[in-house]
């Protein structure tokens, strides 16, 4: 399956949570401690770079802001297969928009269609093959 990008603006108001133990800062690069594998670790309600090349999402936790380091390795959006699923809803009706809705599921559909029929007609040929060699 191939990785989809997700922009800011889609992951605004989610909930990140700690695959493994996260590390969280204030300000960006003073650490201030570790989230353990499985916490959850907040709300995303902006980001900073903080002077560095480094993504971090900005978390509120009871009126403290933290930053966390973005690491699509240690960390998790909750919810986010279900991101992943309104995107691909998105990309496939703006294909139907674009092929029009017949070309949209022909193009989708059609090989498994031809495969069928060449199944369908091929098999009882594969049947009497087999079944003459066994004479």
């Amino acid at each position: 399956m191939p990785i989809t990008t997700l922009n800011v603006s889609q992951v605004l108001g989610k909930t990140l949570k700690a695959t493994t133990d996260v590390d969280y800062f204030y300000p960006i690069g003073t650490k201030k401690g570790t989230f353990k594998k499985g916490d959850i670790i907040g709300v995303i309600f902006s980001y900073a770079y903080g002077g560095t090349p480094d993504l971090y999402w900005q978390i509120n936790r009871s009126g403290n802001t933290i930053f966390v380091k973005h690491d699509v390795n240690k960390l998790e959006l909750v919810g986010g297969q279900q991101i992943l699923e309104d995107i691909k809803r998105q990309q496939d009706k703006i294909k139907i928009e674009e092929k029009g809705i017949l070309r949209y599921y022909l193009d989708k559909y059609l090989p498994f269609i031809v495969g069928a029929v060449v199944i369908y007609f091929a098999l009882p040929t594969i049947k009497n093959v087999i079944k003459n060699e066994k004479k």
